[in-house]
C-alpha cells in the first residue's frame, strides 16, 4: 500500500486517462497526452502510482506497458541526487513495490520492470538499496517467472572490483544451478542464465587487474561451466537444448576468443571439433530447407520470433561464422585454421548460396537486390557472414589461401556438374556461390595469378553465360568476368564476346536483376581499363553508346539505391571517354537536372549527382552546355522566398552551385557572375537557415578562389560589398556559432586571393573574427577562428602584431591578450591536417620571434595555466592527467614552449604506437599486461588529437578543397613535423634564454627534451 499523497485520487484518475490517451492512434490526442503527462511527472505520487498500476494484473497489457515506459523515463530523468522531483518517500515506496513485478506472469512486464530496477540500481545500489542483491537471489530461487525477471536485471548489471569478488561467486553458483538443471527449468530460462556469464566475464576483465587473481577467478568459472557448455552445444535440438541455447553458448565462446583468449585456449581442442561437427551436420538441412526449399521446415514454428526455431537456426549459423572469424583474426588461434583451410572454404561456400526466399524478395523489390549485394550489405545474413569469413582469411593469411580456394572450387564444380546431369534445377546456386567467393579474393588473385588457375576458372565462368534459364547466374558471371577483365589472360576476341552478352542483358525483355548485374559489369569493365591503352580499351569505347542506351532505359523504374548504382556507372563512362561524354551530354545533362530536382534530400544520390556534374565540368566541351542548362534552374531555386524557399532545399542548390563554380575555370561565364553570384548572395543574406548560411559561405569561397578579380569588379565594386556582407553575417556573434565552422577557409581565401583589393576591409574582417571569438564555445568554431590568425602570423607577422596590439579586446586590453588566451588554452585539442600544421608552425614562428626580438607586444602577454600537486611538488597539468587543479599565471612564451615540447612528445608516442602496432600484429594478444582487457568496452588507450596529426585521410573534403591543397604545397608545410620540432628545439637549446624556459618544465617534459639529446641538467 502506497503512502497517501496530496490529491491522490484526482492525480491517479488523470494519470490513468492520459496513459490511455498515449495509446491513441490519433496524433492530436497523443500529443496532448504527452504534454499533460509531463506536468503530472512533477506531482509527488507520480512514480508510485505508475508502479501500482504496473503491478495491477487486472489492467490491459498495453496500459501496463506504457506505464512501464513512463516509469523508466521518470527514473532516468529524476532519480539523481541533484533532482528533487522524486522525493525520498516516493523513491522508497517505488523500491518496495517494483520487485513484485519480477514475479509477474507476463514476460514483457518482467523485462520492463527489470529494466527500471536496473536504472534505479545505477544510482541506489549498493549504498541506498542495500537489499537489492538479496531480492535478486531470492528471485533466482523462485519459479521460472521470477528467475527470468532476476536474469533480466543481472544482464544489465555492472560490478565494481569489490562487488565482483564478493557477489560474483554467488551469481555464478546460481547461474550454474539453473543452467545444469535441465529437468527443472525450461530451455528459455537456462538460456537467460548463461547470458549473464558474458556481463560477468566483462566485469572481471575490467575490474580485476591483477593477473593471477583474474586467472584464478576465470579458470574456476570455466572449469565449472565448460563441460556443460560443450555438452549442450553438441546435443541435438530437443527438450533440453535448442538453437537459441546453442547460439548463446557460441556467443560466450566468441567473447572469450576475442577478449580473454588465454583462458579459453586450453579448451579449444574440445570446442573446435564440436563447432565443426555442428556446422557440417546442419549444412544439408540448411541447403534443403532454406536455400532450395525442397523439404518442409522440420523445426517447431512460433508466432514469437525468439521462439521460432528456424529463425534461431539461422541466427546460430551467423554466430558460428562470427566465432570462426574471431579465431581467424586472433593470432593465438590462427594456426588452427591454416590446417583446415580447404574444408573451411568449402563449407563456407555451401552456406553463401543464395536462398530461394531471397531471390523472391529480389524479384519483388530490385532495390533490395542492389542493397543486399553491395559489399558490406545492410542486413546481416548467413550469405554476408560467410563472405566476412572469406574476407578475414584473405586479410589474415593472404596468398596462402589461394591453393585452398582452388581445391575447394574444384570439389564444388564436380558436385555442380553432377547436380546438373541429374537435372537438379538448383545446380547453378553452388556455381554462383563459388563466384561470390572468387569475387572476395579478386585483388589477391590479380596480384598473384601464379597461385590460382585463373584462365581455367574464367573459361568455366564464360561457359556459364549460355545458361539463360538463370538470370542470376548469368548476371553473376558477367560481374565476375568484368572484375578480372584487366588480366592479361583476356584477349580481344574473348572480351568482344562478353561485352556483347552484356549489351544483350540490357534488352527490355530481360530480367531487372540481370540488367542490374549488367550495369555492375559495365562499371567493372570501364573501371578496369580506365588507365589502359590498346585493343581492349578500343573495344570498350566502341560499346559505350549501346551501354548508355541500355542504362538510360532502366532509369524510369529506378528507386534510390539502383539509381545511385546507375549514376555511378554513367559517371565512370563519361570520365573514361571524354569524346563520348560530348556526344551524350545532351541526354546526361537533362538527366542530372531531373534527378537533382527529384531527390534533393537524398544525400547518397546528391553526392553522386555532384560527381556526375564534376565529370562533365572537367570536360571542356561539356562545361558550357551544362552551365547553360543548370544555372537557370539553380537561380530560380535561390530566388524563392518564404515557405517556398524552405521547401526548396536552397542549401542543396547552393552545394550544387559550389560544385559547378569549383570545377569551372576563370574567367567565369556571364551566367555564373551576373546571375548565379548575386542570386546566391541575396539568398544567403535573406535566410535565417543555418544550413543555407554554411553552404553560402562555401559557395562564396568557391567564387573567390576561382576568379577573385571578376568577383571584386562585379558592378564596379559591389562584389566586395557582397563579400563583406555575407562574411560578416557568418561572423555575427548573434547567429548560431556553427555558421562559422569553416570560416577560416573563407577568410583565408579572401585574404590570400584578393590581397590588395580589400583595402581597409581586412581590418573589418579581423575585427569581426575577434567579435565572433568572444561568444564561441564549440571547439571547431574556435579552432576555425584561431587558424585565421595563425596563418597570418606565418605570412604577415608584423602586420598582424600591429593589428592585435592596437585593436581593443572584449575587456579593453589589446586583442592580442584575448586571442592568445583562447588559442593557447585550446591548442592541444585542435584537429585536422591543415589546422594542426598551421597552428603548430605558427607557434614555432611566434616563439622564435618573441625570444629573438623580445618584442614587448608578445613578452607582456600572460595566460592562465592549470597545475596539479603531487608528492614531488607542483607541476603543470598535461593532457594525459586529470586531478584537482589550481590556476597560475605564466608568460605566453613559456606556455608556447611547453605546448611545443608536449606536441613533440605526442608525435613521438603516435609514431611509436604505429610501429608497435605493425610489429605486434601477429603477436599473442594475451601475452602482456595485467590480464586481458576487452577491446570494445574497456576504456581505450589514451590517444590525443596530435596522435592523428597529419593523417591525410582525416579531412573529409580534401579532394574538393583547392585552397587547402594550394596552401599545403607551400614548402613551409612540406616537412615532417616530428623532425622539424626536434630540430627547432635542438637549435633553441643553444640560446641564452633556454635555461629560463627549461626551469618551467616538469620532469616528463624534460625527459622529452633528453630524448632528442638536449641537455637539461
Amino acid at each position: 500500500m502506497s503512502l497517501a499523497f496530496q490529491n491522490a485520487d484526482s492525480v491517479k484518475q488523470a494519470l490513468f486517462e492520459e496513459l490511455q490517451n498515449l495509446l491513441s492512434s490519433e496524433t492530436c490526442v497523443l500529443q496532448l497526452a504527452e504534454q499533460k503527462i509531463k506536468h503530472l511527472e512533477y506531482t509527488e505520487g507520480y512514480g508510485v502510482y505508475l508502479s501500482e498500476l504496473i503491478m495491477n494484473q487486472s489492467f490491459d497489457l498495453p496500459l501496463r506497458q506504457i506505464a512501464c515506459i513512463m516509469l523508466t523515463r521518470y527514473v532516468e530523468n529524476h532519480w539523481g541526487e541533484a533532482d528533487d522531483v522524486a522525493t525520498e518517500q516516493a523513491k522508497r515506496t517505488i523500491r518496495n513495490i517494483l520487485p513484485n513485478g519480477l514475479y509477474d506472469p507476463n514476460s514483457k512486464i518482467r523485462s520492463s520492470v527489470a529494466h527500471t530496477i536496473s536504472a534505479i540500481a545505477m544510482t541506489d545500489w549498493p549504498t541506498v538499496w542495500t537489499e537489492l542483491f538479496d531480492i535478486i537471489i531470492k528471485c533466482l530461487g523462485g519459479n521460472e517467472d521470477s528467475i527470468h525477471g532476476a536474469m533480466q536485471i543481472l544482464q544489465d548489471f555492472s560490478y565494481d572490483e569489490k562487488q565482483v569478488k564478493e557477489l560474483g561467486p554467488v551469481v555464478i553458483s546460481e547461474v550454474y544451478r539453473i543452467f545444469e538443471s535441465e529437468q527443472n527449468y525450461s530451455i528459455k530460462t537456462r538460456t537467460s542464465a548463461i547470458k549473464i556469464l558474458k556481463s560477468l566475464f566483462l566485469s572481471i576483465s575490467i575490474n580485476i587487474g591483477e593477473k593471477h587473481e583474474q586467472a584464478t577467478m576465470m579458470n574456476s568459472i570455466l572449469n565449472t561451466f565448460m563441460g556443460k557448455l560443450m555438452h549442450f552445444l553438441s546435443m541435438n535440438s530437443g527438450s533440453t537444448s535448442n538453437f537459441m541455447l546453442r547460439t548463446e553458448i557460441v556467443k560466450i565462446l566468441t567473447f572469450l576468443v576475442t577478449e580473454m583468449p588465454k583462458y579459453i585456449h586450453p579448451y579449444m581442442d574440445r570446442i573446435l571439433p564440436i563447432i565443426w561437427q555442428l556446422l557440417t551436420q546442419i549444412a544439408d538441412v540448411y541447403v534443403k530447407v532454406t536455400v532450395n526449399q525442397i523439404e518442409p521446415n522440420p523445426f517447431p514454428a512460433s508466432e514469437v520470433e525468439e521462439d521460432d526455431e528456424l529463425t534461431n537456426f539461422s541466427t546460430m549459423i551467423v554466430q558460428i561464422f562470427e566465432f570462426i572469424q574471431c579465431i581467424i583474426c586472433a593470432g593465438k588461434f590462427r594456426s588452427i585454421i591454416k590446417n583446415v583451410l580447404t574444408d573451411l572454404i568449402y563449407i563456407v561456400i555451401v552456406y553463401i548460396q543464395v536462398a530461394e526466399e531471397q531471390i523472391e524478395d529480389w524479384n519483388d523489390d530490385p532495390e533490395k537486390f542492389v542493397i543486399d549485394e553491395e559489399e558490406g550489405g545492410v542486413e546481416l545474413t548467413i550469405r554476408l557472414s560467410g563472405q566476412d569469413v572469406l574476407t578475414a582469411l584473405c586479410d589474415e593469411i593472404g596468398a596462402k589461401v589461394l591453393p585452398a580456394l582452388q581445391e575447394a572450387l574444384g570439389r564444388h564444380m564436380n558436385v555442380a556438374e553432377a547436380e546438373k546431369s541429374a537435372r537438379n534445377p538448383n545446380w547453378w546456386k553452388i556455381q554462383e556461390a563459388c563466384m561470390v567467393a572468387v569475387h572476395v579474393y579478386r585483388e589477391l588473385i590479380l596480384e598473384t595469378e601464379s597461385q590460382f588457375d585463373l584462365l581455367n576458372y574464367l573459361t568455366l565462368v564464360r561457359n556459364l553465360l549460355n545458361y539463360h534459364d538463370s538470370a542470376h547466374l548469368v548476371g553473376r558471371a558477367l560481374w565476375t568476368l568484368s572484375t578480372y577483365s584487366k588480366s592479361k589472360l583476356y584477349n580481344p576476341q574473348m572480351l568482344e564476346e562478353i561485352l556483347q552478352v552484356t549489351i544483350q542483358s540490357l534488352s527490355p525483355e530481360k530480367s531487372i536483376l540481370l540488367k542490374i548485374s549488367a550495369v555492375r559489369a559495365i562499371h567493372g569493365f570501364v573501371q578496369a581499363h580506365e588507365k589502359s591503352e590498346g585493343d581492349k580499351r578500343a573495344l570498350i569505347q566502341a560499346k559505350l553508346p549501346a551501354f548508355v542506351s541500355g542504362i538510360l532505359e532502366i532509369i524510369p523504374t529506378c528507386k534510390s539505391s539502383l539509381l545511385t548504382l546507375v549514376l555511378e556507372c554513367l559517371t565512370t563512362i563519361i570520365t573514361f571517354d571524354p569524346s563520348f561524354a560530348v556526344q551524350s551530354q545532351s541526354k546526361l545533362i537533362p538527366l542530372t537536372i531531373a534527378v537533382f530536382l527529384k531527390y534533393p534530400e537524398d544525400p547518397y544520390i546528391l553526392e553522386i549527382v555532384q560527381d556526375l556534374i564534376k565529370a562533365l565540368l572537367q570536360n571542356p566541351m561539356c562545361l558550357q552546355p551544362l552551365q547553360e542548362k543548370f544555372i537557370p534552374t539553380i537561380v530560380s531555386i535561390l530566388s524563392l522566398q518564404g515557405e517556398q524557399a524552405n521547401s526548396a532545399k536552397q542549401d542543396i542548390a547552393l552545394d550544387v552551385l559550389t560544385t559547378i563554380v569549383r570545377y569551372s575555370k576563370a574567367p567565369l561565364s556571364t551566367a555564373l557572375v551576373d546571375n548565379a553570384f548575386p542570386a546566391m548572395v541575396q539568398c544567403v543574406l535573406g535566410s535565417d537557415d543555418n544550413a543555407v548560411m554554411v553552404s553560402g559561405g562555401e559557395c562564396l569561397r568557391a567564387f573567390i578562389f576561382v576568379s577573385p578579380e571578376q568577383i571584386c569588379s562585379y558592378k564596379n565594386g559591389e562584389g566586395i560589398n557582397f563579400i563583406m556582407q555575407l562574411t560578416t553575417m557568418l561572423l555575427n556573434p548573434m547567429n548560431n556559432e556553427m555558421t562559422a565552422g569553416q570560416i577560416d577557409r573563407l577568410v583565408l581565401t579572401i585574404i590570400t586571393k584578393m590581397g590588395n583589393m580589400l583595402g581597409e576591409n581586412v581590418d573589418l574582417l579581423l575585427k569581426a573574427v575577434i567579435s565572433k571569438m568572444q561568444l564561441a564555445e564549440c571547439l571547431k568554431v574556435i579552432m576555425s577562428l584561431v587558424v585565421i590568425f595563425a596563418h597570418l602570423f606565418l605570412t604577415q607577422m608584423e602586420a598582424v602584431l600591429n593589428f592585435l596590439s592596437t585593436v581593443p579586446g572584449p575587456t579593453g586590453e589589446p586583442a592580442m591578450q584575448f586571442v592568445f588566451s583562447n588559442w593557447l588554452a585550446k591548442q592541444t585539442s585542435f584537429f585536422g591536417t591543415f589546422e594542426r600544421k598551421v597552428t603548430t608552425m605558427a607557434l614555432c614562428k611566434l616563439f622564435e620571434y618573441g625570444v629573438t626580438t623580445q618584442d614587448n607586444r608578445i613578452t607582456s602577454i600572460t595566460v592562465k595555466e592549470q597545475v596539479i600537486s603531487d608528492s614531488s611538488g607542483t607541476r603543470v597539468k598535461t593532457r594525459s592527467q586529470a586531478a584537482a587543479t589550481q590556476w597560475v599565471t605564466i608568460p605566453a612564451l613559456v606556455k608556447i614552449f611547453k605546448l611545443l615540447v608536449n606536441e613533440l612528445a605526442h608525435l613521438k608516442e603516435a609514431n611509436l604506437a604505429d610501429c608497435d602496432e605493425e610489429s605486434d600484429e601477429d603477436d599473442d594478444p594475451s601475452s602482456e599486461g595485467t590480464g586481458d582487457k576487452p577491446s570494445a568496452t574497456s576504456p581505450p588507450k589514451p590517444r590525443f588529437v596530435s596522435d592523428l596529426l597529419f593523417n591525410e585521410d582525416d579531412d573529409e573534403n580534401t579532394d574538393d578543397d583547392q585552397l587547402t591543397q594550394e596552401l599545403m604545397k607551400n614548402p613551409l608545410f612540406q616537412t615532417n613535423m616530428e623532425e622539424s620540432l626536434s630540430k627547432f628545439l635542438q637549435n633553441f637549446s643553444s640560446n641564452a634564454h633556454f635555461g629560463m624556459f627549461v626551469s618551467h618544465l616538469n620532469d616528463s617534459e624534460k625527459q622529452v627534451l633528453k630524448s632528442i639529446q638536449i641537455d637539461v641538467a
